[in-house]
C-alpha cells in the first residue's frame, strides 16, 4: 500500500512538473490562453492515470479473480478510461472552447509521465 500511494505520488509530481514546463513554454510562444488549455489537456491525463491507480488498487485489494473475471475488469478500467477521455476532450472542445493543439500537447506530456514511472518505476 505504502509502495503504492509512493507510485501515485511520484507520478503526480512527475505530470505536474512536465505540464507546468510544458505550459510555460507555451505561454512564452502562444499566450496565455494556450497555456491553460495545456493545463486542462494535462488534467485530463492526470485523471486518466488516477483512474487507471484507484481501479488497480481497488482489484489488488479484492479477492482473487479468475482469469474472466480479470478480463472482465481489465476490458471495463479501459472502456471507462477511454470514455472519460473523450468526455473531458468534448468539454475541452466543445463548450471551453479550448485550443486543440494546446490541449492535446498538455495530454500528451500528462501520457508521457505514466509511460515514463512505468519504466523508470516498476515493482
Amino acid at each position: 500500500m505504502a509502495n503504492s500511494v509512493r507510485r501515485i505520488g511520484t507520478l503526480a509530481m512527475l505530470q505536474l512538473t512536465l505540464i507546468a514546463a510544458t505550459s510555460v513554454i507555451v505561454f512564452m510562444i502562444y499566450g496565455a490562453f494556450q497555456a491553460g488549455s495545456v493545463w486542462f489537456g494535462g488534467l485530463i491525463a492526470m485523471t486518466n492515470a488516477l483512474w487507471l491507480e484507484w481501479r488497480r488498487r481497488r482489484v489488488d485489494q479484492g479477492r482473487a479473480l479468475s482469469a474472466g473475471e480479470s478480463m472482465r475488469v481489465l476490458y471495463r478500467t479501459a472502456l471507462e478510461r477511454f470514455v472519460g477521455v473523450v468526455l473531458l476532450f468534448a468539454l475541452a472542445l466543445g463548450v471551453l472552447q479550448l485550443a486543440p493543439g494546446a490541449l492535446i500537447t498538455g495530454f500528451i506530456v500528462g501520457q508521457l509521465a505514466l509511460l515514463l514511472t512505468g519504466i523508470v518505476g516498476t515493482d
